[in-house]
């Protein structure tokens, strides 16, 4: 079981990155508005409407540019996974492993998360308060980091998953991020970028760019794209 946690303390950042698009409430932005939408409507708009989807899925993903130097230890690539109104979860995690890619799974029911142990495909079981995946929880207190955006700006319509969407740009401060990225050296605060549905004020993504500790490359961005919005999905625990 150590070795299960150690592989999996990373993975922090996914329950708290799965979790973002839910975290809205509250939203309390600084900034004024840009060209002919205000950027406090829509992210208040769309704090209103997360608040009462069934769940959602998720591709977390970790952007690496072609020039960054492969790390030696574990690196988490993608995260895929589906996220539902009673706060389980299910998720394929890609991740590198001293250069070798390996591909895990990993379901939250209740008090207890399942780790599927990637060589012998036995799933171990693990209370959530001792799990390095962390509390999952979709209430509105899990996770504020998109309640302390700063100078938040609109950027446009855009087009994402085939739904127009408005781009809302600010800031967040590191101690903020930490929840995404697992652990945060640095007290920059990091560009994040909001695109919210034009018609149904549900967020589609959810972008934060910088690096989060010294050894990561200056280019490094993470993302969470979100699809099948307000579609409960029955999450069971693994037999």
């Amino acid at each position: 079981m150590g070795r299960m946690k150690a592989l999996f303390r990373p993975l922090a950042a996914v329950a708290a990155l799965s979790l973002v698009a839910l975290a809205l409430t509250g939203l309390a932005a600084c900034g004024g508005p840009g060209g002919d939408v205000d950027p406090y409507k829509v992210l208040s708009e769309a704090s209103a409407a997360m608040k009462k989807i069934k769940g959602f899925h998720f591709v977390y993903e970790v952007h690496k540019p072609a020039s960054a130097e492969p790390g030696s230890g574990l690196e988490i690539a993608r995260i895929t996974g589906d996220v539902n109104s009673e706060g389980n979860m299910q998720a394929t995690i890609d991740v590198t492993q001293g250069g070798v890619p390996l591909r895990l799974k990993f379901v939250a029911v209740g008090d207890t998360h399942y780790i599927q142990d990637p060589l012998s495909l036995k799933w171990q079981s693990i209370a959530a308060n001792d799990s390095p995946v962390g509390t999952l929880n979709l209430s509105a207190g899990t996770i504020q980091i998109l309640d302390r955006i700063q100078d938040p700006t609109y950027e446009g319509e855009e087009s994402k998953g085939g739904n127009k969407t408005y781009h809302v740009a600010g800031e967040v401060a590191a101690e903020e991020v930490a929840a995404i990225a697992g652990a945060v050296d640095t007290t920059n605060t990091f560009p994040t970028d909001i695109w919210v549905g034009a018609n149904d004020s549900l967020v589609y993504e959810v972008d934060i760019a910088g690096a989060a500790t010294p050894n990561e490359d200056q280019e490094i961005w993470r993302s969470i794209a979100l699809s099948n919005l307000d579609t409960f999905v029955d999450i069971k625990a693994p037999q």
